[in-house]
């Protein structure tokens, strides 16, 4: 939004919240923009506080289209935010893809400073941090396995995103828990104007989607909506027919993947809007025969899912609110089973085994943005995690030694931040954003409290030109115990132990960002200094029980 006759503006929030603090004037033309949508202009009487509040238009197909740089609150030389890339979805959507499915984390890997792992490794790996150091995050909601297919394919759907953004230094002090990245993702609303659907037939997979209001009455917009979109493949289908040419006797095998995205919102007013969402997802590898009075099946599956109920409250016209209960949980487990039948005896034997991984997230959030004045912009809030870790539960079944054996290790920690930042503007061409993160990791006699500072400035050379640096101290109170072999989803997550300190990082980044106004692109220039401590690796074949740091 743009004052004008000004340079005075300002930019909404993730949520559509703004505020902007001007002198008392007769009238005031107010011009709001964003790419892609129609440009409105709205004039107000300016002697009182006022709320206002619209939806812009879609932009329209024109026989002559103008193409112009960015408004001025969009210009990248003039935030203090460094090393972070907004990737928008429509470009994810024209890459060329594997197999014809679009891929938000192999577009990342296109980027600079990002590089992906070995062939048949999960994971990207960002300004020489490890898979394990990536905070990414789907609706508030940590995703700790963002993999289908033994890593060809993310597990986010393009059709259900409405952003993606990652932030490789730099980080603001609403961050915390990894050391190298941020990998923010948000799912789309839902169309609040009428019942809008998609899909498509990939050469593996095929996906639809389905958007829409709930109860829209007739000349007027629908205070909820929703959002649903699910994919699936059918590699099991089509390998199956040459499965049973391959094989002898009554042997099958397979593999799929499948995943569903819904959102639900609705709008109880200008103060309050509420958002439901979830993410559900999982890769199935199963293989199964039959040989006369003997049958045996084995598998291999894992899978994320995630929930968000969030609360966004208007206290005022200077301070909004954020608050979010969230949960995720990554799980991974293997199974065998024989059984073999006696007929002489007249008995049937069984051997089962399953063993199971992985980490469950209960966790609070909330977050506030207040506007004070058109010099500083404050963020503070605090997010709490109950993390429970299973990096082993095994359960066996032998009845012909009458043996039954339940073994299952639970480690139970809480992991908290508290945090504020500042967006300040000391003088016109310089522009800081300065805060400080806490961060505090209880595990029964184990505690660490740990301060996090954070700056980032850019001081404005000249129009559109523009000197910036940023330094971050990170704390990461998780670990991975990663094979290093192929790329199968056996990596465990466990805590830090009375023996394995927290992880840190210290980051210092400067350089020069640029806006070539006449095109409308952005030329970017840095150089980073990273240092890490604490960084753990295990000698191969060693066990979360019985380790070697």
């Amino acid at each position: 939004m743009l004052v004008e006759g000004t340079s005075l503006g300002t930019a909404t929030n993730a949520y559509g919240f703004y505020s902007l603090t001007l002198p008392v004037q007769e009238h005031l033309s107010l011009r709001f923009s964003f790419v892609g949508y129609q440009t409105e202009t709205r004039t107000i009487d300016l002697k009182n506080n006022t709320s206002l509040s619209l939806e812009l238009t879609p932009g329209r197909m024109l026989n002559e289209v103008t193409v112009r740089g960015k408004t001025q609150q969009d210009k990248v030389s003039e935030t203090p935010q460094m090393s972070k890339i907004e990737v928008p979805i429509s470009q994810i959507k024209k890459i060329p893809a594997l197999l014809g499915e679009k891929d938000v984390l192999k577009v990342l890997q296109l980027m600079p400073g990002v590089q992906k792992g070995s062939e048949g490794s999960t994971g990207i790996y960002v300004r020489g941090g490890g898979p394990d150091q990536n905070l990414i995050i789907l609706d508030d909601a940590t995703v700790y396995n963002a993999n289908h297919l033994f890593g060809f394919f993310s597990v986010f759907n393009g059709d259900a995103l409405k952003s993606v953004e990652l932030t490789k230094g730099g980080f603001p002090a609403r961050y915390g828990g990894r050391l190298s990245s941020v990998i923010e993702l948000n799912m789309k609303d839902g169309n609040k104007e009428k019942l809008h659907g998609e899909g498509s037939i990939g050469l593996i997979a095929s996906r639809v989607t389905l958007e829409g209001p709930i109860k829209r009455k007739k000349d007027s917009t629908a205070r909820s909506s929703f959002l649903i979109s699910g994919r699936r493949t059918y590699l099991d289908l089509i390998a199956r027919p040459l499965i049973a040419l391959s094989t002898e006797g009554d042997e099958m095998a397979g593999y799929h993947f499948y995943d569903l995205n819904a959102k639900l919102n609705y709008d109880f007013g200008p103060k309050n809007k509420v958002y439901l969402s979830g993410y559900f997802g999982q890769d199935r590898f199963f293989a199964r025969s039959k040989y006369g009075n003997s049958s045996s099946k084995a598998g291999l599956d894992w899978g994320n899912a995630t929930g968000t109920v969030r609360w966004n409250h208007l206290f005022s016209d200077k301070l909004f609110a954020n608050t979010s209960l969230i949960f995720s949980n990554y799980r991974f487990s293997v199974y065998l089973q024989d059984r073999s039948f006696d007929n002489d005896n007249q008995k049937e034997s069984i051997y089962a085994l399953r063993y199971n991984s992985g980490i469950r997230d209960f966790s609070f959030k909330t977050d506030f943005d207040y506007y004070p004045n058109p010099q500083h912009s404050i963020r503070f809030g605090l997010q709490s995690l109950a993390h429970r870790f299973t990096p082993s539960a095994t359960v066996l079944q032998d009845t012909d030694l009458n043996r039954n054996k339940k073994d299952i290790q639970n480690i139970d920690v809480v992991e908290t931040g508290l945090y504020a930042e500042d967006h300040w503007t000391p003088v016109q061409r310089l522009r800081i954003n300065a805060g400080m993160r806490v961060s505090h990791f209880l595990h029964r006699e184990i505690q660490y409290l740990r301060p996090e500072p954070r700056l980032s400035a850019a001081y404005i050379l000249q129009p559109d030109l523009s000197f910036k640096v940023s330094y971050a101290l990170m704390n990461q109170y998780v670990h991975m115990l990663s094979n290093t072999g192929i790329g199968l989803p056996t990596d465990l997550w466990v805590p830090t132990t009375n023996r394995v300190k927290p992880q840190q990082s210290e980051q210092i980044a400067a350089g020069f960002a640029k806006d070539l106004t006449k095109s409308g692109l952005t030329f970017t220039l840095e150089g980073y200094y990273k240092r890490m401590n604490n960084i753990i690796s295990y000698k191969e074949g060693a066990s979360f029980c019985h380790r070697r740091p």
